[in-house]
């Protein structure tokens, strides 16, 4: 299916994906669904994110460099303890293309080995967040996970002919998932002065419903040799998702500090793809913990500086792969801050920096740096208000 985002908005990305236990009224916390209920005014977030990659394996090397939407997401408080959400961003994408030459056995020729894939899953959830209680608050994200992936191998013969052999393949995907939460804020000083906040949301694994369908393409120089043949037509199947859980606290003290410490696991071990007679792919679970920091100068003064919030992160585990039977670490730090901008400072931009690095080098095994910048806009609104007169 790709490689997998992350389900961290732009504000959670700077405070290396932590604080799934505490969120702010200013932007959304799509970490947890129970956090949700603390946006009292209707808010509207959009999200990109950019990155580049260098990848190192022996003499080899390349640059890849990319940028997609990262979220779009609306919530509304319909009542004091309430509110709904609806969001839509990517699950996973698939981009690449790779290319080797080797001799064709018995002939004096060469022959060009073309892999590519394109797509990706798409995710669309509504989110259903109640406070209960003076302390407590419970959410429930219900998605739709809908998308495709297309993958081809190619071999054309370098003997002058123009021959080119192709498979391709393109896989379906549809079906829903459910994700809940839970978050506890618990005073530790009196007037709100410090909290001690616990959380934790729980993914369901799931199935979800695939579609695969085969072609073969016989081709000298772009003409047909013979007929395109489907081997394979809308062929039903299913891709086992893991069941995945992030918990985590944190130190608040409000519109001033926050300090969030998180741990995450993602059981790969229990995937299964759309062949199941290949299993899991030899993916391993990752487990993973987050630390975090925000901080706001003073907040509500005449100052801007002092009303920008900034953030810092660490975030370190492992990765679902393996290489010679290797597990692939992967450790990245980030920073990010938010900017107030508007009248009466209601809406803000953030822009969070990470980079990090996954694997190492030494004999067959491969290294990636990368640097991703994720930026965020959010718009904040008054709905369902009574208006009165004076």
């Amino acid at each position: 299916m790709g490689e997998l985002y992350t389900d961290a908005f732009a504000s959670s990305s700077g405070m290396g994906q932590a604080n799934v236990s505490s969120a702010s009224s200013f932007e959304i916390n799509n970490l947890n669904p129970a956090l949700w209920v603390r946006n009292k005014y209707t808010t509207l977030d959009f999200g990109g994110i950019g990155q580049y990659k260098k990848i190192v394996s022996g003499a080899n090397n390349q640059r890849n460099a990319g940028g997609n939407l990262a979220y779009v997401a609306l919530a509304f408080p319909v009542a004091p303890r309430w509110t709904l959400g609806i969001s839509i961003k990517p699950y996973s994408f698939v981009d690449f293309k790779n290319t080797d030459v080797r001799n064709v056995a018995g002939t004096p020729y060469s022959a060009d080995y073309t892999t590519s894939g394109k797509g990706g899953v798409n995710k669309a959830s509504f989110t259903n967040s109640v406070q209960i209680g003076r302390y407590l608050s419970l959410g429930l994200e219900a998605s739709y996970f809908f998308g495709n992936v297309r993958t081809a191998s190619e071999a054309s013969i370098g003997d002058g002919s123009g021959y080119l052999v192709s498979v391709s393949d393109r896989t379906v995907y549809k079906d829903i998932a459910f994700r809940g939460g839970a978050a506890l804020r618990l005073p530790l000083k009196k007037n709100n002065k410090l909290n001690l906040n616990l959380g934790g949301v729980y993914g369901v694994g799931t199935k979800l419903n695939a579609e695969r369908t085969t072609a073969f393409e016989l081709l000298q120089s772009s003409f047909p040799v013979i007929a395109p043949d489907t081997l394979v037509k809308n062929r039903k199947g299913t891709v086992t998702l893991p069941a995945t859980y992030q918990v985590g606290f944190s130190f608040e003290w409000p519109y001033k500090l926050t300090l969030a410490a998180d741990y995450s696991h993602e059981s790969w071990t229990g995937y299964r793809n759309y062949d199941k007679s290949l299993g899991n792919d030899g993916l391993k679970d990752v487990d993973r913990v987050h630390v975090g920091v925000e901080y706001t100068p003073r907040f509500g003064s005449l100052s801007y500086l002092d009303n920008v919030r900034y953030r810092a992160g660490f975030s370190h585990g492992n990765t679902p792969y393996s290489i010679s039977e290797k597990n692939i670490k992967d450790t990245n730090v980030s920073l990010g801050l938010t900017l107030p901008m508007g009248r009466g400072y209601q809406n803000f931009i953030t822009l969070s920096f990470i980079g990090g690095q996954r694997g190492v080098l030494g004999t067959g095994m491969v290294r990636e740096r990368y640097g991703k910048v994720v930026l965020g806009l959010t718009l904040r609104e008054r709905w369902f208000e009574k208006q009165k007169l004076d």
